[in-house]
């Protein structure tokens, strides 16, 4: 046990010392999932499979950095979010929940059929959903990312470090000038003359901040994410009711989607840069209702193979629209679910 705990420590270790390597490798897992598809039996529980230990692994090296380096941790509107604390434990389930939905889908349908597929759908999807209600509940997040907790961007710590460094040996000289080590204890403190300018201090405790700031947010904001919340399981009701490949269903879906974004845009002024950047992002997800049934066996297949059939001719390109087009057919009624977005 001492030994795998030492093995343990310094893989940690590594890996908060070495983020871009750790990316590299974590962007090599994930590629094999592409490679093994096709190539051996049962290959999309398998390519499922090693896709889901592969998000699994950067989550947890994820994990590691941030609790290593908590300068650079998930950040909730300026407010550094607890390791410890009951929301930031409930995202990394539903993150990791999230990361293995399709491996869980396709296994039960290998298993207990489409009806059990169906079954564990609508397990999964209330599980995140009532997650996500609470998160936005008890926590002061108003918009709430896929997945919820997004991947560390390792290219911005690397200029993060590069600047770190330079900052840190001003402040070493910099701070003999404004702390004091007491003699007895051997404990620095800060001097008087070494505290901020007045206007910049505040004295309320974090979870006052909290409150402060849950109180002064519109309910606009906070009716649009649970609305948005709630889309998956009012997309799969309507699906149980109108059929999985009917309009009507996909109607009420995107009924919802410009529902909630245009309540996100009725209080745009209130949101910060990164809510904004979050909206975006739904915003241009719109686009993939054309891979979304009916549409996509009515309008996006036969122009989507069109296109392949022409890029076929070209010889590079041949190499790749070849095995494309034979998948793409596959990857639709697979991964183009209306709540995996």
């Amino acid at each position: 046990m001492d030994k795998l705990k030492y093995i343990l420590e310094s893989y940690e270790t590594w890996v908060s010392q070495n983020p871009d390597k750790v990316g590299d490798i974590e962007t090599t897992s994930k590629w094999a999932s592409y490679f093994i598809a096709g190539r051996i039996s049962d290959s999309s529980v398998a390519t499922e499979l090693v896709y889901s230990l592969s998000n699994l692994f950067v989550l947890y090296n994820d994990r590691i950095i941030a609790k290593k380096r908590p300068e650079i941790a998930h950040t909730n509107d300026g407010i550094v979010e607890s390791s410890n604390g009951p929301c930031y434990r409930l995202k990394v389930m539903l993150t990791t929940l999230e990361y293995c939905e399709v491996f869980i889908e396709i296994s039960a349908k290998k298993l207990f059929g489409v009806k059990g597929k169906w079954i564990f759908v609508a397990i999964l999807q209330c599980l995140k959903a009532a997650g996500r209600f609470f998160i936005l509940k008890h926590s002061t997040e108003r918009i709430i990312t896929t997945p919820a907790l997004p991947v560390l961007n390792r290219k911005k710590m690397s200029k993060k470090n590069a600047n770190a460094t330079t900052a840190t040996n001003q402040m070493t000289m910099d701070e003999h000038s404004v702390t004091i080590k007491l003699k007895r204890s051997g404990r620095i403190m800060r001097k008087v003359e070494g505290a901020p300018p007045l206007q910049f201090r505040s004295f309320k405790l974090q979870e006052e901040v909290l409150s402060v700031q849950k109180q002064h947010h519109p309910k606009g904001l906070l009716q649009a994410e649970y609305l948005y919340i709630a889309k998956p399981l009012i997309h799969l009701a309507s699906m149980g009711v109108f059929g999985e490949k009917s309009w009507k269903q996909l109607m009420v879906s995107l009924a919802v989607d410009l529902a909630s974004i245009k309540m996100y845009h009725a209080n745009r002024q209130h949101m910060s840069k990164e809510q904004q950047r979050i909206l975006s992002h739904r915003c241009l997800n719109l686009c993939m209702y054309l891979m979304r049934s009916p549409v996509y066996e009515s309008f996006t297949q036969s122009r989507l193979e069109g296109l392949l059939n022409l890029l076929a001719k070209i010889p590079i390109a041949k190499m790749v629209a070849g095995p494309l087009k034979d998948y793409i057919p596959h990857w639709q009624s697979m991964y183009f679910y209306i709540w995996s977005t």
